[in-house]
């Protein structure tokens, strides 16, 4: 059954019933799957998750883009229940640390850290398309200070949180120049230290972007929490990997994340043709497997950032068609929004 026909014809109404008739098709697909998975929610539930502006103003502001989440929230209608951010052990970031990420817990809503911690420092000035591969100092011990620092930070906060060790390792994401020999050893160190320090409150989420190769960095089911994948292309629901890594988590008992997602190559702007192309396969997806339990979208203009495949205004508000069908999806009482403390 195709999504695509449903959007593409018809009055709103016409389109709402046929969405949701749309909808009870795909849950019946397959059956529900429930891991017990730290902070997974029951089936048939989804977390909302998302981030506004990805690129930081200088090394000394990096923070979250709240201005640009709240433009997100009047936009969709809903609050994310996940707040994304970034961090490494970059001295001039990681000095930053615990302001940052400490006030995503200290808002007056329920929200949940959902942070990627990468496996680099930087130059100067700082090149996200430069970094310096940590990952060998990082499993023997030369970070464990580091390591404990943050253990403590995500336990002081007192509210659940989900980590993305090492980031979309692999393939053709950020985590690219990371070294595979010592991937896992970097993450079961880490994830060792969090156990030891007592920072159960987090969750540790697996992430690739397109690693074929992605069992080969797998440090085990044992210090792994969800898996996650992140979707930037168009028409995911028919894409070989994304599936075959989504159904792979299933068989490990995993849920799965879809950890960063935006119309890398459209953008919103596109109208119907954004939509068609990337926003209903991307939730053609979501509904089709019911242990894909988080999703988090990237709201953000894209404006300056190094890598100029992502040229395209993501941002939902700024086209009328994404905007209302968006809002329509995000409708959806089985997705999990943000809500005052």
């Amino acid at each position: 059954m195709k999504i695509i026909s449903i959007f593409q014809h018809g009055t709103k109404r016409t389109f709402l019933a046929a969405f949701w008739a749309f909808l009870v098709a795909l849950w019946a697909v397959e059956c529900p799957a429930f891991f017990g998975a730290k902070f997974e929610p029951p089936d048939g539930k989804t977390l909302h998750c998302a981030q506004a502006e990805v690129r930081p103003k200088s090394t000394k502001l990096i923070s979250v883009d709240w201005s640009g989440l709240e433009e997100y929230v009047e936009a969709s209608g809903k609050r994310p229940k996940l707040i994304m951010h970034y961090i490494s052990f970059d001295e001039r970031a990681f000095a930053l640390l615990k302001p940052t990420i400490a006030e995503i817990s200290q808002k007056k809503f329920d929200y949940i850290p959902q942070i990627g911690l990468d496996f680099y420092i930087y130059g100067e000035p700082a090149d996200i398309l430069r970094p310096v591969d940590i990952t060998q100092k990082i499993a023997q011990g030369a970070y464990d200070d580091h390591i404990h620092v943050l253990a403590e930070m995500f336990k002081n906060m007192g509210t659940p949180a989900f980590i993305r060790p090492g980031y979309e390792f692999g393939g053709s994401g950020h985590g690219r120049f990371a070294s595979k020999t010592y991937w896992a050893q970097a993450w079961r160190r880490i994830y060792d230290i969090f156990q030891q320090d007592d920072a159960k409150n987090v969750a540790f989420v697996w992430n690739t972007l397109d690693a074929a190769d992605f069992i080969d960095y797998y440090p085990g089911d044992d210090c792994v929490d969800w898996w996650g994948i992140n979707v930037f292309i168009n028409h995911a629901d028919r894409d070989t990997f994304i599936n075959d890594f989504i159904r792979e988590a299933k068989a490990h008992k995993k849920p799965v994340m879809i950890a960063e997602s935006t119309p890398r190559y459209v953008g919103s702007v596109g109208g119907r043709e954004a939509w068609v192309n990337w926003y209903q396969p991307y939730f053609n997806l979501i509904y089709r497997y019911p242990h894909v339990k988080a999703f988090c979208y990237i709201n953000a203009s894209w404006e300056g950032y190094p890598d100029q495949s992502f040229a395209s205004d993501c941002r939902i508000q700024n086209n009328q068609i994404v905007l209302e069908r968006y809002r329509t999806v995000l409708s959806d009482k089985n997705f999990i929004h943000a809500e005052e403390k």
